[in-house]
């Protein structure tokens, strides 16, 4: 996987002004009609409800001291439909709600090399939304839903009346850079998108996924923050991802995770943070994917691992203070851990290598319990699990003979952060 990087320069042509008042324009639309290919519209601070406006022409639209488009709960504010757009400075709200249709704040169709930066958006159904389009720019934008996931979730409103903060359906080589996205659905979505990379956004309080991936390989995201969503991040039906610096923290729930894999191929996740997490990585068919360098720290489970997840190497992790630090559904271990910490490590290094001298094996019986019978939970930190759990780690019985870290440090491994 190669990093994106987009040089996307404009020779502009002329500047059309628009204002409320003594402008030659007043309002948007009519300096749409008059721009050519190459031209810049600057919009003056002020209110601007003109439906739906739509963008035909290689322009820039660029805003001063933040101008409003309102779409007065009824219409799709922006729709850009022209190669080379830039848009720019904006604050978009209120945009229309269908169930038939996805209307957006700002929609960009079959387009190349559009620029989306510096705008803020404000109780939109959908914020962002590109279909079929590649090679564009998406950065340092402000996105916050109508959808206060805590105030819903005690009302019993579920997430199919919202859209999503930033979506992507059938686009190539885009990049998403040091947004933040709140109360949508899905703080970020990915169907059939390929070659992309989400970098340094902060994705918390959506109602269902920070991030959601659908069919979309070969794609990249690092240094961004999943936190207080519904569930973390899903990645599902998708091959070749790269998952590196992130966190996943505090996505609490009874069906929830930091990280969902389902159905992933030949994947790296590496040098991410799982803190206070239900569930840290639930893992459902995930093929030939490593998974180095991580901390699980103070998780409900931090892995949860199918059987049907193979070929999978697990190495020079931190487990440190989880409440189970594996749960699987098998007797049997079809993949690699190796060279891992675990804080709850009762072993001894009698040659000082670093590596403890008795195997590891991270299934606890009470684990075991706890999957197949969820109200066992209620036992957790009794004395007689603490000697069922004894038992079984000396004469394995139930739980997974064949998961053990023959070679589980002593110390935290020190991974560069």
């Amino acid at each position: 996987m190669i990093f994106l990087t987009f040089q996307l320069l404009h020779s502009y042509g002329e500047t059309l002004t628009v204002c409320k008042e003594g402008c030659k324009y007043s309002s948007i639309k009519e300096a749409l009609s008059y721009a050519k290919d190459g031209d810049r519209i600057v919009v003056k601070k002020g209110v601007y409800k003109e439906g739906n406006i739509v963008v035909g022409k290689s322009i820039s639209l660029i805003g001063e001291d933040y101008p409003v488009l309102d779409g007065e709960g009824k219409y799709e504010i922006l729709t850009v439909k022209a190669n080379n757009v830039t848009v720019e400075g904006f604050i978009f709200k209120n945009s229309g709600k269908s169930y038939i249709e996805d209307i957006a704040a700002l929609k960009v169709i079959a387009s190349k090399g559009c620029v989306i930066r510096k705008n803020k958006f404000f109780k939109n159904f959908w914020a962002i939304y590109l279909a079929k389009s590649k090679e564009c720019l998406i950065e340092e934008n402000y996105i916050k839903g109508p959808a206060k996931r805590r105030k819903l979730a005690e009302k019993g409103v579920t997430e199919t009346g919202f859209g999503n903060g930033i979506h992507l359906w059938y686009c190539r080589y885009i990049t998403i850079d040091n947004n933040y996205i709140s109360n949508h659905r899905d703080g970020i979505y990915f169907e059939f998108v390929k070659d992309s990379v989400i970098i340094g956004n902060l994705s918390e309080d959506n109602l269902r996924y920070g991030l959601h991936f659908m069919f979309s390989h070969r794609d990249i995201y690092i240094n961004n923050v999943f936190r207080h969503n519904g569930a973390g991040v899903a990645v599902m039906y998708t091959k070749k991802v790269h998952m590196e610096g992130n966190r996943f923290e505090y996505n609490w729930g009874p069906a929830t995770f930091g990280l969902l894999l389902k159905d992933i191929t030949d994947s790296f996740i590496t040098h991410n943070i799982f803190y206070k997490n239900t569930t840290g990585i639930f893992s459902d068919n995930t093929i030939r994917t490593r998974i180095e360098e991580n901390d699980f720290i103070e998780n409900g489970l931090a892995l949860k691992i199918y059987s049907n997840s193979t070929d999978n190497i697990i190495r020079h992790n931190n487990f440190i203070e989880n409440t189970f630090n594996v749960v699987t559904n098998s007797f049997h271990n079809p993949n690699k851990y190796t060279e891992n910490y675990w804080s709850d490590y009762k072993g001894f290094d009698l040659n000082r290598d670093g590596i403890g001298d008795i195997p590891y094996r991270p299934v606890s019986l009470f684990g075991y319990f706890t999957e197949n019978y969820p109200q066992s939970i209620i036992l957790t930190r009794s004395f007689f699990i603490y000697l069922l759990d004894l038992v079984e780690r000396i004469f394995p019985m139930l739980i997974p003979e064949s998961l053990v870290d023959n070679k589980p440090l002593m110390r935290k491994y020190e991974w560069l952060k």
